[in-house]
């Protein structure tokens, strides 16, 4: 019988859904947990400080190198690779602890697909700064240390938000036509594929559409369509049959699935399966 992904829940000594450790610490505790493909029901942000080992997310792998931060939210699927060596400093917190929808769909939502940023030798500083404050009120008995904590962990998450645009025109319009695409993909990816159905969303072409998306990702609207439902399918192959997912992701017969997906990636849905394994 095939077992499903592990998904683990918030726990914390503290008895607040918000955790500041490290890579050594959580190995010790944790190494069997981390070293297998696994969800959470929380927001994890890895801040690496060598380079050693590799980062799976989402099936891609990642060499980890020094100074780069990895966003991980609650759906993804991530475990890590030869990182008995690996240092760094990790920020575990809940959606219920933070009540900030705007920053967790900014840094976190936002990124799925591409989680890591390199930080430069300034902003290293910063956030080590920022950490260090943390960590001193997270081990302290402060009155209101909860409130101090969230008030940080949105200094944190603001900041790199800003790092964030640097990378991403997050003012322009195609940068926003993009994102609600995004949004618009999510809820009606299952009985929708077309592009024109997502552009008309918005009131624009498909043409329009298609130049957003290269614009900030270089790929047609079409072949994100289809790298979503991949991705997707990944997840749900680990746990469940090709019959059930193929009708879950909205294909009217399962060879239909099979044959999206061997097309796009080159394998079968079972070869897959067994690779993971």
């Amino acid at each position: 019988m095939r077992k499903d992904i592990p998904k683990y829940e918030f726990n914390n000594a503290q008895n607040i859904e918000f955790e500041l450790t490290s890579i050594s610490d959580i190995l010790k505790k944790s190494k069997s947990e981390l070293t297998i493909p696994h969800r959470q029901n929380f927001y994890g942000l890895f801040f690496f400080t060598n380079s050693n080992g590799k980062y799976y997310v989402d099936f891609k792998e990642y060499n980890i190198k020094k100074d780069t931060l990895f966003f991980i939210s609650n759906e993804q699927v991530h475990y890590f690779k030869d990182i008995d060596k690996t240092e760094g400093k990790i920020i575990l917190f809940t959606n219920s602890f933070l009540e900030n929808d705007f920053l967790i769909e900014q840094v976190f939502e936002q990124n799925i697909g591409n989680p890591m940023l390199s930080i430069n030798t300034q902003q290293v500083k910063e956030f080590n700064l920022l950490i260090s404050q943390i960590k001193s009120i997270y081990t302290s008995s402060k009155k209101m240390k909860v409130d101090i904590l969230k008030k940080f962990l949105e200094i944190i998450l603001l900041e790199t938000f800003l790092v964030n645009q640097e990378f991403y025109p997050t003012q322009s319009i195609n940068y926003k036509r993009f994102i609600q695409f995004k949004k618009d993909l999510k809820k009606h990816f299952k009985n929708e594929r077309g592009v024109t159905f997502y552009a008309e969303k918005q009131y624009i072409t498909a043409k329009t559409l298609n130049i957003a998306t290269r614009d900030i990702i270089d790929k047609s609207a079409k072949q994100f369509i289809s790298d979503y439902i991949i991705l997707l399918a990944k997840r749900m192959l680990i746990k469940s049959n090709t019959n059930q997912i193929s009708y879950e992701l909205g294909f009217d017969e399962p060879t239909n699935f099979v044959k999206f997906f061997k097309n796009k990636e080159g394998i079968s849905p079972t070869m897959f399966q067994k690779k993971q394994k």
